[in-house]
């Protein structure tokens, strides 16, 4: 076969590129520090890499969410410690109220001194966590207590803030304020309610008819939770199988069928499955009132026994807290475990042994001068040198 000159050079050029390709291969890899750049360099390990990330990423993500459930469950347990603080010397005071030895003005110097602590447990109820209301269920950015005029008010829901802390694993971290501070009146139906297309009742002259849309419980929530004239009254929720109503304020919820009979038939209009207004600020609020009124039948026997319920409850939700914070602490611990496991993988299948790649990149470089060197003695001779 002739060989041509042309065929020489491409020949050469060919062989300085895959030199120069493989020199910036190793440079790239130097530095950047990976030795995964795209997927061609190894397809199985990118895989493996991929997989890691995705793996490190969640429990990034996990591990973020696990923190914030800390942080709003060590204010929530703070602000149950103040609390109880605060209850304890309201009972000091009631006792000292039931006194019978003291006088009408003594009883509402006593109230006055309440009712200063009745105002500090409402801010305990207004906890701010980052701009979020502690204590509103999940209405975090609306003042969940409101104190005036002697009348008390929840503008918060029943629902609890939740954190997802590992796939499909949900724990609640919320401490609704209407199951602890302030609860309103409330009606429940029975299990097993049916909801019949056409039928209509009231909630406080409110009409609610059922239609075709709403086909569950949580469908009919919603319309009545999203409804302007109720929204500042009543508030509805659902444990999947009964339905609930709770007033806003201590007043009972007006209830009356229009057409059809739903409420007579789940239950809703049975004075047995109503409850009254309770909670520790209603506790503290009618202890005030009572020792204004001298009452002291009731301050030394239902206050009394209602402020130690509250002391009870308190306890109780603090020690809910507790675990649900041991239970966060574990998981922190186990995701930081994981991922320096996962990154240790990661930097085992893409991380450089840097002597090595060093030595690589001078011996490319030793290559790559050599064939720069053999391309230009081979390929000396010109057309000038023949016409000599």
């Amino acid at each position: 076969m002739r060989v041509t000159h042309r065929m020489i050079t491409d020949q050469v050029m060919a062989n300085l590129y895959n030199i120069t390709e493989r020199l910036l291969r190793v440079q790239d890899m130097l530095s950047s520090g990976k030795t995964l750049r795209r997927p061609s360099d190894d397809p199985v390990k990118l895989n493996h890499v991929l997989l890691l990330r995705t793996s490190i990423r969640k429990l990034e993500q996990y591990t973020a969410n696990v923190e914030d459930g800390l942080s709003w469950l060590n204010l929530t347990d703070t602000s149950l410690d103040q609390a109880t603080s605060v209850l304890q010397k309201v009972r000091t005071l009631a006792v000292q109220g039931a006194n019978g030895t003291l006088t009408p003005e003594d009883r509402a110097m006593i109230a006055t001194e309440v009712e200063k602590y009745l105002e500090e447990l409402v801010g305990i109820g207004n906890t701010v966590h980052a701009g979020r209301y502690v204590f509103s269920g999940t209405e975090t950015l609306t003042t969940p207590f409101v104190l005036a005029g002697g009348r008390l008010t929840y503008q918060g829901n029943g629902a609890s803030i939740q954190r997802e802390i590992s796939e499909g694993v949900v724990v609640a971290i919320g401490v609704p304020g209407d199951g602890l501070f302030f609860r309103g009146f409330e009606v429940q139906s029975n299990e097993g309610i049916t909801l019949t297309v056409g039928e209509r009742f009231a909630i406080n002259g409110v009409e609610i008819e059922i239609d075709g849309t709403m086909t569950t419980l949580e469908d009919l929530v919603r319309r009545i939770n999203e409804d302007p004239a109720l929204k500042e009254e009543v508030y509805a929720f659902t444990d999947g199988k009964r339905l609930f109503l709770r007033s806003r304020t201590e007043t009972p919820i007006d209830l009356v069928d229009v057409s059809g009979t739903f409420l007579q038939d789940s239950g809703m209009l049975d004075p047995a499955n109503s409850r009254e207004a309770w909670g520790i600020l209603k506790v503290v609020r009618d202890l005030a009132e009572h020792l204004r009124e001298n009452r002291v039948d009731l301050v030394s026997g239902e206050d009394l026994e209602k402020l130690d319920q509250a002391l009870d409850l308190l306890l109780k939700v603090r020690a809910e807290v507790g675990a649900r914070t041991l239970r966060l602490e574990n998981a922190l611990g186990r995701f930081e475990d994981f991922t320096t496991n996962f990154k240790k993988l990661l930097s085992l299948d893409e991380d450089i042994d840097v002597a090595e790649v060093v030595v690589q990149l001078q011996e490319h470089q030793n290559v790559y001068q050599m064939a720069l060197a053999a391309a230009a003695r081979l390929m000396q001779p010109t057309l000038l040198d023949f016409l000599r």
